[in-house]
């Protein structure tokens, strides 16, 4: 394939440039690098004495760059869904659990119905049996998807569920896709250690947004929140 030709793919798929697009596929089929000799990595292009204020660098870049990738109107879509949703189920595998979990204790402030997907197999597969037109299921996928990915997909399409991805480069490259991605660039090289800071703050975003999408309502459940954390404290 011509450069120009491949070049012109690459920015149809959203990526800047080829050598992006090329990355996130090296990433997604190539398992060529563990966590280990990313880490390595890592350290061995630094010091004990630079790594706060590179990290610090390095993260208010990729920062700068988010809406370069999601637009505010795609996070404003994507917390209407969430609210509007008779159900949201999470998903987090390895180290996005934790960004599934801060999502499910925001949208349980919010009184919505939440729920955290099992890593295993078979848990997982008992909890999409009852998934239903109108519930939504939210999603990570990093370095690469996770192995139920398109099994979890392609049941919530089936059950009618509404589905959201928040992701890095690789993000267009999912299979089958979802109905909302949010995919934006971790900071740091990407054979290295990487932090989630981005999908972090697309998290938070979606938040407040989704504050904003029913604000009144938003704001009586929180509190009632706070009159319930008095009464069992």
């Amino acid at each position: 394939m011509h450069e120009a030709t491949a070049s012109r793919l690459a920015r149809k798929l959203g990526y800047d440039s080829y050598a992006a697009f090329r990355d996130a596929l090296r990433d997604e089929f190539i398992a060529t690098r563990d966590t280990a000799t990313r880490f390595e990595k890592t350290i061995a292009e630094g010091n004990s004495d630079t790594v706060l204020g590179k990290l610090a660098a390095d993260e208010a870049q990729a920062l700068e760059r988010i809406e370069d990738f999601i637009a505010a109107d795609q996070i404003a879509e994507v917390a209407e869904v969430l609210m509007r949703a008779g159900r949201i189920f999470v998903y987090g595998y390895g180290n996005a659990e934790v960004l599934s979990l801060l999502m499910i204790k925001r949208f349980r402030r919010f009184g919505k119905d939440v729920h955290k997907l099992a890593a295993d197999p078979r848990g997982l597969a008992e909890q999409a049996l009852g998934l239903r037109a109108g519930d939504a299921v939210l999603t990570f996928a990093f370095r690469r998807a996770p192995r139920a990915y398109a099994a979890l997909l392609e049941t919530a399409r089936d059950a009618g569920a509404q589905t959201i991805v928040i992701s890095g480069t690789s993000g267009a490259l999912l299979s089958p896709a979802p109905d909302h991605l949010l995919a934006a660039p971790r900071s740091g090289d990407p054979d290295a250690f990487q932090t989630l800071t981005v999908p972090m703050t697309v998290c938070n975003a979606i938040v407040i947004a989704a504050g904003h999408t029913e604000r009144e309502e938003s704001l009586k459940k929180l509190e009632h929140l706070g009159q319930l954390i008095e009464r069992f404290e």
